[in-house]
C-alpha cells in the first residue's frame, strides 16, 4: 500500500488517549496479511513487532493516539499532502513504522504505543519498556515523532506543577470583606513574563528553556469574590538538569506567591552527539541536526542508555491544529531515509 493511503487508513481509525484499541488491531491486521514473517506482542501498552532474529538491536518508536479531534478540522483533497487529525502528530510516522517492518529488515524491533499525549504516568511504553529490555539488545533508537525531516536530538524536561493563590471568599458588592486572589496574579504574571524564555547552547544546538501558564482557574459565582485561584505552571527545563533539580527551582521559585504542588515531571534527555550510532543516522541520512524544542519519549531511552534520534515526517509545528497536514512527499523521504540507514548495517 502506498505510503499516503496507508496514512489516510490510519487517520480515519479515531485514537484518541484512551481509546487506542480500534488502531491497534488495524495494525495487528495489517502485519498479519502482510510480507511481515516476524512475531507481534500485545498488551495495554500497545504492540511489538518483530523478526525472530538476535540481531534485532535497532528500535524504531511511535505512538498511536491523538489528542481530541476537533470540529472545525480542515479536510481537503490534495494529491500532495494527507490533511487530519493525526497526520503530523504521528499517524504519518506510524506509516513509515509499518512501511519498513513488512521490509524484511531482520535487524529492527518496532514499538507502536499508548497513551503518549495523556499524563506521563499512563504512557503505554512504560508497560513495554521492561520487554524491550529483557528480550531485546537495542543499541540505538529512532523516535518518529514529526520533525520536518531534521534529526532533532534531545529533548526538554518537564515539570507540570498546581500554584494556589488563596484569598478570603466575600461577596462582590462588599470587596472588603474579602480578599481577591485574582488580583494577586499580576506579580506572577509579571514574574513569567520577565522569565518565560532562557536560552542555553548544549553541544552546538541551541535550547530554550521555558515556563509558562497553561491552565487558570478559580470562582464559584459571578456575585461571589473567590477563595482561591490555581494556575497550573508548566516547566520545560534544560536536558542537563534533571527533575529533582527542576522541581527544587519551581518550589523555592513560586512559593512566594502560594501553595505550589508538583503534579508530574519527567526528565529530558542530552543530545548525545558523542554517539557514533547518531554520528552514523545524521551521516547516512543527511538531514539537519536541529534541537527538539519539547519533551518526547527519546527520554525514556536515554535513561535506559540506549542512544536515540527524534526523526519523522511532518512539521511540528503543525501538530494538534485545525488546518493539520502532511507533506506526501516528505513521508516518502522519511522512508527512504531509514531504509538507507538500515541497509547501511
Amino acid at each position: 500500500m502506498k505510503l499516503d493511503k496507508l496514512t489516510e487508513e490510519l487517520i480515519a481509525i479515531k485514537s484518541v488517549t484512551g481509546d487506542e484499541n480500534k488502531i491497534l488491531d488495524f495494525i495487528e491486521n495489517y502485519l498479519i496479511n502482510s510480507d511481515f514473517s516476524g512475531e507481534i506482542i500485545r498488551n495495554n501498552g500497545g504492540i511489538i513487532a518483530h523478526y525472530p532474529s538476535s540481531d534485532s538491536n535497532i528500535a524504531l518508536v511511535g505512538h498511536v493516539d491523538t489528542v481530541p479531534f476537533d470540529p472545525t478540522q480542515v479536510v481537503i483533497e490534495d494529491t500532495s499532502k494527507v490533511y487530519g487529525r493525526g497526520s503530523v502528530d504521528m499517524k504519518a510516522g506510524i506509516a513509515v513504522m509499518l512501511q519498513v517492518l513488512t521490509s524484511n529488515f531482520e535487524n529492527i524491533v518496532a514499538v507502536f504505543y499508548t497513551a503518549e499525549e495523556g499524563p506521563m504516568v499512563n504512557n503505554g511504553l512504560e508497560l513495554l519498556m521492561p520487554i524491550l529490555k529483557s528480550d531485546f539488545n537495542l543499541e540505538f533508537a529512532v523516535i518518529l515523532e514529526p520533525t520536518n525531516g531534521e534529526v532533532q536530538l534531545g529533548c526538554l524536561g518537564s515539570v507540570n506543577a498546581d500554584l494556589q493563590i488563596d484569598g478570603k471568599s466575600s461577596h462582590s458588592a462588599r470587596p472588603w470583606m474579602g480578599e481577591n486572589p485574582i488580583l494577586k496574579l499580576s506579580e506572577v504574571i509579571g514574574f513569567i513574563n520577565e522569565n518565560q524564555i532562557e536560552e542555553h547552547t548544549i553541544d552546538g544546538l541551541l535550547f530554550k528553556q521555558i515556563i509558562t501558564v497553561t491552565t487558570i482557574s478559580g470562582g464559584s459565582a459571578n456575585n461571589v469574590i473567590p477563595s482561591n485561584v490555581n494556575l497550573n505552571i508548566n516547566f520545560r527545563f534544560l536536558p542537563t538538569q534533571n527533575e529533582s533539580e527542576a522541581t527544587k527551582f519551581l518550589a523555592d521559585t513560586f512559593a512566594k506567591y502560594g501553595t505550589i504542588k508538583i503534579k508530574n515531571s519527567s526528565n529530558g534527555a542530552l543530545p548525545n552527539l558523542e554517539s557514533q550510532k547518531v554520528k552514523d543516522f545524521i551521516k547516512i541520512t543527511g538531514a539537519d541536526v536541529t534541537p527538539k524544542q519539547a519533551w518526547t519519549d527519546i527520554a525514556r531511552f536515554s535513561q535506559e542508555n540506549i542512544p536515540a534520534v527524534n526523526y519523522g515526517p511532518g512539521d511540528p509545528l503543525l501538530a494538534h491544529s485545525p488546518d493539520e497536514f502532511v507533506n506526501t512527499s516528505q513521508i516518502v523521504e522519511s522512508y527512504e531515509s531509514i531504509v538507507r540507514y538500515l541497509k547501511g548495517f
